[in-house]
């Protein structure tokens, strides 16, 4: 399926691109870490900690455990510093899963996943599904700042096609 109408110039059976990022706490995760081992959910935002932001966090959050059952592991990443990223966890809560900084070089990684807002700076919310190969399997695009969360069903039906 081609995604060009939501914006985005990656499809579904490509390859993921790499990325090299520190968490939260300041460790570097690479997607390859998971590769052989893991589906990955991987959670783009912005870079700014909205109301939307707290709700897209909090969903994955939630569904730790469903994503876990299906052996997947839940990435954010986020455009924001190293520091933001370790607030933004503390005052969610336990996330449970790594809040990665794609600050330095600024939207490295999300310009990669071709989710940067155009003339704006900064990224789209967007969800992909990789799996254990590092092909993308699921791709969604949230629309618009009031569309926090993507389509669960979609996300699980996925990952259950992956088992």
């Amino acid at each position: 399926m081609l995604l060009r109408e939501q914006n985005v110039c990656l499809n579904v059976g490509e390859m993921a691109p790499e990325f090299s990022l520190p968490d939260e706490n300041g460790n570097i995760v690479m997607l390859s870490d998971y590769r052989g081992r893991k589906n990955v959910v991987l959670a783009l935002h912005p870079g700014e900690l909205t109301t939307g932001c707290k709700d897209h966090f909090r969903f994955y959050a939630d569904n730790l455990s469903v994503f876990e059952e299906l052996n997947s592991q839940v990435i954010a990443l986020n455009m924001a510093p190293i520091e933001s990223n370790r607030l933004w966890a503390e005052e969610i809560g336990d996330l449970g899963f790594p809040v990665l900084s794609d600050f330095a070089p600024l939207g490295d990684a999300t310009l990669k996943y071709d989710c940067i807002v155009p003339n704006e700076g900064y990224g789209k919310r967007a969800i992909f599904v990789i799996d254990k190969i590092g092909v993308i399997r699921y791709i969604e695009v949230l629309k618009s700042k009031g569309e926090g969360c993507p389509n669960m069903d979609r996300v699980i039906e996925t990952l259950r096609a992956l088992q």
